[in-house]
């Protein structure tokens, strides 16, 4: 028998089921009406390495043929093809991680896209660290390999693993009575440094205090924080005067400035905050002393602070000192200081500039002279380029004017300059090159120079070009209760 006749004899069973008066095209239940086509779907088949299968026959029953090959992409027509989109693990983020960590009572460090705890799923407890390793290039080749004035890359001409950094912290939820919390603890020559110049009260017969006690603490405080914005906390705390951090990789620029290197870095004691309309902050502090764990005299100091900050873009703040920093501690003696930032930054460029005067008594000489100081600085910051790798650059003009050498412990005017590169090579990798200038003003020097290494003395340098290259990683994981 012939094929075309078998496949004629095979409908016969299906137009026999179909009920009478009704034809095979009007039993929608056995006859398969006509296909047309939907004109807004698309359809195209995954590439694949095998030819097309040709055009198959028409079904001879309502089950569907097995499916050969890939399944089909189906698309709506109107809807475009999606873009490549990096993996997510290859995207640098717009903020350092650790960054809220690092800025932490200095809201003009930084702007960029921090966690924000208005969010649902916001996690107060943050760990974190990082890890800066440097080698830098003196012009004056210092025989002790020292960067005098400086404590957040004091040591030159060597690979230097500057400083490590672990901490961790908590911070408040908004609208609930929260608990704060902070520990950090450190290693490296920053880190002893920054600590260098801590009081022994009590001078041979002291127990319990100076460098050798304080080296390894960064931070460490406990506090809390209303539902209404009150913050009371009290222990060893970032200091918020000046525009930067000890913290190096979190700086526009690798080093610092000569005014952050003449303010304190932290401060032990108590510090009030009242946050009004999310946008102002009033600050009232009672410490030992100026960038000091163990008091110098009886009696501690006030530092009164304003912060303006009507988005996560522009930063003002205003910082006023007041009391002893010697052993007499009467009014006429008390230490004068105020200190006044502003900070624009966006994720392509920032600008920032600070101004501070400061003025001490000294009864402890002759005639009761006023020692004084004043500096100013300019910071700017733009994107290169880069969306997965980013590019930036930064450079900041400054000046120093210590009349009396109250600061530095030379009558001098500082000049520097520092251009910088930062590269984020991965999320958790920076990759910094940069150039500083440094002059001064003195007629004897101020910085190191071959065996010229000590204060005072014969041979000091009165310039210095100085590179850095610096490699940091950091790390920061948010955990704990969710909210929302």
């Amino acid at each position: 028998m012939s094929p075309t006749i078998l496949s004629l004899a095979s409908l016969v069973p299906l137009v026999l089921a179909a009920p009478a008066g009704e034809s095979a095209g009007e039993s929608g239940a056995l006859a398969l009406p006509p296909w047309t086509p939907t004109p807004a779907i698309e359809v195209r088949a995954e590439p694949t390495s095998e030819p097309p299968e040709p055009a198959s026959e028409p079904a001879s029953s309502a089950a569907p043929a097995p499916a050969r090959g890939p399944a089909p992409v189906v698309r709506s027509a109107s809807a475009p093809a999606p873009a490549l989109v990096p993996a997510e693990e290859d995207r640098v983020e717009e903020a350092l991680p650790g960054t809220d960590a690092a800025a932490v009572n200095n809201p003009a460090l930084a702007a960029g896209e921090h966690m924000d705890p208005h969010l649902p799923g916001f996690k107060p407890w943050e760990v974190g660290g990082f890890i800066d390793v440097n080698y830098s290039y003196n012009s004056n080749n210092p025989d002790n390999h020292v960067y005098r004035g400086t404590s957040v890359q004091p040591r030159t001409g060597e690979f230097s693993l500057n400083h490590a950094v672990a901490y961790i912290r908590r911070d408040a939820i908004p609208g609930k009575f929260s608990p704060l919390f902070e520990f950090a603890a450190q290693g490296g020559p920053a880190a002893d440094a920054l600590v260098a110049y801590e009081p022994n009260p009590g001078g041979a017969n002291g127990k319990f205090a100076g460098p050798e006690v304080w080296k390894h603490l960064s931070r460490a405080n406990i506090g809390f924080r209303s539902r209404h914005g009150t913050e009371v906390v009290v222990g060893l705390q970032l200091s918020p005067v000046g525009i930067g951090v000890h913290w190096s990789p979190y700086n526009w620029n690798y080093t610092v400035t000569w005014q952050l290197n003449s303010v304190p870095y932290y401060l032990s004691g108590l510090k009030l905050a009242q946050t009004i309309r999310d946008k102002h902050q009033v600050q009232l502090w009672i410490v030992n002393g100026w960038q000091l764990l163990a008091d110098n005299n009886k009696a501690p100091s006030v530092m009164l602070g304003y912060t303006f900050t009507p988005s996560d873009k522009f930063n003002l703040g205003e910082y006023v000192w007041i009391g002893p920093e010697q052993a007499d501690m009467r009014p006429r003696a008390w230490r004068l200081f105020s200190d006044t930032q502003a900070t624009y930054n966006t994720e392509r460029f920032g600008v920032g500039a600070l101004f501070d005067v400061g003025a001490d008594p000294r009864t402890d000489l002759p005639l009761s002279p006023w020692q004084m100081w004043m500096n100013g600085a300019v910071f700017t910051r733009w994107r290169v380029l880069g969306k997965l790798r980013t590019w930036d650059m930064a450079l900041r003009p400054e000046f120093f004017w210590d009349r009396d050498g109250r600061m530095f412990g030379v009558p001098q005017t500082l000049v520097s300059a520092a251009f910088t590169n930062n590269v984020r090579v991965f999320n958790n990798l920076l990759v910094r090159l940069e150039y500083r200038y440094d002059h001064s003003t003195s007629p004897t020097g101020f910085f190191y120079r071959g065996p010229a290494i000590m204060d005072g003395g014969p041979g000091l340098a009165r310039d210095q070009h100085t590179i850095f290259f610096s490699v940091a990683g950091v790390f920061a994981h948010r955990f704990g209760g969710k909210r929302g």
